[in-house]
């Protein structure tokens, strides 16, 4: 039975670095995409990931308030406006975000798989 756990993780780690270096790559080509606007414009402005989005064609239902009425008056609070938050933030900083929890992830599997070989002798 401790085979099967050593292969699962073993398998789980084997993931999460293939998740890790493609993390990488994405976040390497956003912000060489994010440069190359740099260099361009002489401005840096964040690539947001409904930009991202955009890109591939995903459609995201946004909110728009009319000019009259002020949007910090609204509730950010429901699930509508977290997701504009999200979709808001830079691109890099979600995908570094998603790496330091692949990192805890492979980090958890080490540990398990060190438990494993622990209680194997």
């Amino acid at each position: 039975m401790i085979a099967v756990a050593r292969r699962v993780v073993g398998f789980g780690k084997l993931l999460v670095m293939g998740a890790s270096a493609v993390t990488v790559l994405c976040m390497s080509a956003v912000v060489s995409l994010q440069f190359g606007f740099w260099l361009m414009t002489r401005t840096w402005s964040p690539f947001p990931v409904s930009r991202l989005l955009e890109l591939w064609d995903v459609n995201v239902p946004r909110r728009y308030f009319p000019a009259s009425m002020e949007a910090s008056g609204a509730s950010r609070f429901d699930s509508q406006g977290v997701v504009e938050a999200f979709l808001d933030l830079p691109a890099a900083v979600v995908l570094f975000m998603a790496l330091a929890v692949l990192a805890l992830c492979y980090a958890a599997l080490a540990s398990a798989e060190r438990g494993l070989a622990g209680s194997e002798t």
